[in-house]
């Protein structure tokens, strides 16, 4: 009840700021211009006013927000896709509390370097084109932090023109809710799921001198890999997901591995592969390496690998020469991961 009532507050005075902020912004030709002034995220001092002219265009969606998450801590990451190549900033009560910057297709990462305290936040977009025009997106999202340890913040995403209703997509008891549909949907999808394999991690045995493969396959019974026109191992699939040492030798130069997804009559229904140098993995020390797959962010590899998503810092430490750019990350590149701490 409790979680209930606070959900009602904070989406009418998330709607009542939606509100707002579209009257600000799409005032008629009474505004000629307005300047904006923001203070800087490490240090408050005044940036340098900004015209922006308010516009019909910017009504159209100009962002989507495919992952807004807030732990109780008030560790927030925000990801999805905005215009191509911009720079993204995040502001919160006049003050910008992170800036990333847009892939060619417009696909973003943003994880604020502060964590919130408890409180109620009201975050917008501004988006700064590569020709510098400014967008103010037409989304929001509205968070509640108690800042108890085992409350699990409420977040909303707030249309701004009003048209739509604002979206609770976190809150107190909604994720098991979504997980019990998505079981359901994943058990009557199963047996229509096209076969897919894909290599995640791997690992350097040391002692072996063999490379310890691990990843996901569907709709499949067996799993082989190896080196391209080498020996091959084979194992089983237990709940998606195989593991496997493959025969053969690391050398210094670049080698192809490759995994195949077998049907009962041991046909192949898909195969992955991924060039890797050995250099590189000797260099891991024996520590995992993972591959970047699509969509991946490195708040998410370090919370899925590591249990704390503040952790991508020591996976860009380990990573340096290949990750210039934490928000810009790509398929099929491998990092190496840090131990989990104890």
């Amino acid at each position: 009840m409790k979680s209930s009532k606070v959900i009602y507050f904070l989406l009418t005075g998330a709607i009542i700021a939606a509100l707002a902020l579209f009257v600000v912004f799409y005032e008629t030709e009474t505004i000629d211009e307005k300047e904006v002034v923001v203070p800087l995220v490490n240090k408050v001092v005044d940036a340098k006013p900004i015209e922006v002219k308010p516009t019909r265009e910017e009504t159209a969606e100009t962002i989507k927000l495919e992952v807004v998450r807030v732990r109780p801590d008030g560790s927030l990451v925000i990801a999805g896709k905005g215009l191509p190549k911009s720079k993204i900033e995040i502001i919160s009560n006049s003050e910008v509390i992170a800036v990333t910057t847009s892939d060619k297709i417009g696909d973003f990462v943003a994880v604020p370097q502060k964590q919130l305290n408890s409180g109620e936040y009201f975050l917008s977009f501004r988006q700064t084109t590569v020709d510098n025009k400014v967008v103010i997106a037409n989304k929001s999202v509205a968070i509640n932090v108690t800042g108890k340890k085992d409350d699990l913040p409420i977040v909303a995403i707030v249309d701004n023109q009003g048209k739509l209703g604002a979206k609770v997509i976190q809150a107190p008891g909604l994720e098991k809710k979504e997980q019990s549909i998505k079981n359901n949907k994943q058990t009557n999808l199963k047996t229509i799921q096209e076969p897919q394999i894909r290599i995640l991690a791997i690992i350097h045995d040391s002692k072996s001198g063999q490379l310890v493969l691990s990843g996901i396959a569907h709709n499949g019974v067996q799993v082989n890999a190896g080196f391209t026109g080498k020996e091959t191992s084979s194992t089983k699939i237990i709940n998606d997901e195989w593991a496997l040492s493959i025969p053969g030798k690391l050398i210094a130069g670049k080698q192809k591995v490759f995994a195949v997804l077998l049907g009962k009559n041991g046909k192949v229904l898909s195969e992955n592969s991924i060039v890797i140098s050995g250099k590189s993995i000797e260099n891991a020390n024996g520590k995992m390496l993972i591959i970047v797959q699509k969509g991946d962010a490195l708040w998410n590899i370090a919370y899925q690998r590591l249990g704390l998503g503040n952790r991508y810092i020591d996976i860009v430490e380990l990573n340096k020469d290949k990750i210039k750019n934490p928000d810009l990350i790509y398929p099929k590149q491998l990092f190496i991961i840090p131990n989990k701490l104890n």
